[in-house]
């Protein structure tokens, strides 16, 4: 898990020591299902594949587990419903990576967004919460929000890859068009205007989230830490023109310092 999402790892570590092996295990079922797509072969397979953890998390309600050792960890740390729902919704939403065809428009990205990044946020508050059926209604949504900006912003910077690979995040006409070429730069100028919408779309939800966390207790205010990462990787891709390929990775000092500082003072 580290080294499949370091940096929701690196909020972990300002977690209180408790919580961190439950955010760990829903993290690692978070990589086991987002990896599916580049472990198959074919479209068929990978739904096979989610299809087989929709039957994990279900099994878990009624307190039966398979043998994996991701599942082994969901059992002892994530079995509460609401969590559960979560995850489901999460492998319900990794169907769409499955298909190159990519989302018919920003709206659909941005629920796609919210189901695969923000569900995932909210899951971690709950499993933080000290009650988490009675969550305030600005810390659930500040979770989507934060999950949804931070997921938006990987989607972003995975483009040169997706592209690469003959896979489409771009929504609509643009990203269709940019697919079909083979040039970088011209796959970049015709998708510029959809890129700077998905920008948009984080550095909003990102900046909501970061407001509506104020509030948030302590036992979960380290979740909202990924709005600090959200920051510096929308100021480094402003700093690239907004260009994914000219885009630079803030590096692990930057990364850190920036979790620290926003554990002090806020994100």
């Amino acid at each position: 898990m580290r080294a499949d999402d370091r940096a929701r790892y690196d909020t972990t570590l300002f977690a209180p020591r408790h919580q961190r092996a439950p955010l760990w295990a829903l993290y690692a079922f978070n990589q086991e299902v987002a990896k599916t797509r580049e472990s198959v072969s074919e479209s068929a397979l990978g739904e096979i594949r989610l299809q087989w953890w929709q039957d994990a998390i279900e099994e878990l309600k009624s307190g039966n587990y398979r043998e994996h050792p991701v599942v082994a960890e969901m059992k002892q740390h994530l079995t509460e419903p609401a969590v559960l729902k979560l995850m489901s919704e999460i492998v319900s939403a990794r169907k769409n990576d499955m298909y190159d065809d990519g989302p018919a428009d920003t709206i659909a990205l941005a629920t796609y967004a919210r189901s695969v990044g923000g569900a995932l946020s909210e899951a971690a508050v709950r499993v933080c919460a000290e009650n988490s059926e009675h969550l305030d209604a600005d810390v659930v949504e500040a979770a989507r929000k934060s999950g949804s900006a931070w997921a938006m912003i990987g989607l972003v910077r995975a483009i040169p890859f997706h592209w690469a690979a003959n896979r489409n995040f771009v929504p609509g006409d643009d990203g269709k068009a940019a697919l079909a070429t083979t040039s970088a730069e011209k796959m970049y100028e015709l998708a510029a205007s959809s890129i700077s919408e998905m920008i948009t779309y984080a550095k909003r939800e990102q900046e909501a989230s970061a407001k509506l966390a104020n509030d948030a207790s302590a036992k979960v205010k380290h979740i909202f830490l990924l709005n600090a990462l959200s920051n510096i990787y929308l100021k480094n891709m402003a700093a690239a023109g907004n260009n994914p390929f000219k885009y630079q990775e803030p590096t692990d000092l930057k990364r850190m310092w920036s979790l620290m500082k926003a554990s002090i003072i806020g994100w």
